[in-house]
């Protein structure tokens, strides 16, 4: 038990401490490749804790979400990213986010067409564990980037 706590303070400093970086896009794309997603994660929930509105909190924690088959969860965080994405006007990220809709759109018909098993569902979430495996989103990060959002 005490482990698990000190696990969940060090993911705590470790995501405020990323929250207020510059160069926030490449440090949680390294520690998703680096497969620490559970850290990333955490960064995003900090994130949202602060600004239920976060764009850069929704995408990682859908990109989460996705890797770790979290359906309940993903259709709710995909629907906010559709409904905050669409009140951000920035150059840059505008450029990316009609991809991300559309992504958003076809995975919202595609879950409930493709039911999986316990035993199935286990089998995919282990995959999300695999290290080397980069952000989908990374692009719309860079482009919040660009575009001043992490000042």
């Amino acid at each position: 038990m005490k482990y698990i706590k000190l696990i969940m303070i060090v993911a705590f400093m470790t995501g405020n401490f990323i929250y207020s970086q510059t160069n926030f896009t490449e440090n949680v794309s390294k520690m998703w490749l680096n497969g620490q997603k559970a850290e990333v994660y955490t960064i995003a929930t900090n994130r949202l804790a602060i600004n239920t509105n976060d764009m850069a909190g929704l995408m990682l924690k859908m990109e989460y979400e996705i890797e770790f088959i979290l359906d309940d969860k993903l259709t709710n965080t995909m629907n906010r990213i559709s409904t905050t994405g669409s009140s951000i006007t920035t150059s840059n990220f505008v450029l990316e986010f009609p991809t991300i809709q559309n992504d958003i759109s076809n995975m919202i018909e595609i879950i409930p067409l493709t039911p999986l098993s316990q035993e199935e569902l286990e089998l995919e979430r282990a995959k999300g564990s695999i290290t080397n495996k980069p952000l989908m989103y990374k692009r719309a990060l860079i482009a919040l980037d660009k575009d001043g959002y992490f000042q």
